[in-house]
């Protein structure tokens, strides 16, 4: 089987851009794809989403909910919202949900609880974002080069 490296790799399946660095291209049927885990790589994306510094857009919100396996009530009843309000923070797409900073946060700890963390890890996450100031959104970039496909 061949393979290369591919220094810069845009994924637009998760509903926002995702650039990958060095991944791993196999070739299969004439064609060159990655060498990918998804659910590693949901799990990595939502990792990085949980942690990142500016506020989350209406995409991102929907992709953590997809990802945890909740139906819009669901959700909603989490975090002691409406699903309308929901389908309005959702309906954003790439902008910022407008949602206050205390229900964003609690979606953020949900979702990094729901990926099994070492309990260091979420005191860490937790003070970091108590302390994060939402900055400007940018392009989200994740090196894969130490993922194990």
């Amino acid at each position: 089987m061949k393979k290369k490296i591919q220094k810069v790799y845009h994924v637009h399946g998760f509903g926002f851009p995702v650039t990958l660095l060095n991944v791993t291209l196999v070739e299969a049927r004439g064609k060159w794809v990655p060498a990918i885990n998804q659910k590693k790589l949901q799990a990595l994306v939502v990792e990085v989403l949980v942690l990142k510094t500016g506020r989350l857009t209406g995409s991102e919100i929907r992709f953590i909910r997809s990802f945890s396996e909740m139906a819009l009530e669901q959700f909603a009843g989490r975090f002691d919202v409406t699903h309308p309000a929901v389908l309005k923070w959702e309906r954003a797409k790439d902008q910022v949900t407008g949602m206050g900073w205390t229900t964003e946060k609690d979606i953020r700890l949900f979702a990094l609880n729901g990926l099994v963390p070492k309990p260091q890890q979420f005191v860490i996450a937790y003070e970091r974002l108590a302390e994060v100031a939402p900055k400007k959104t940018g392009p989200m970039k994740i090196d894969l080069e130490n993922m194990i496909a």
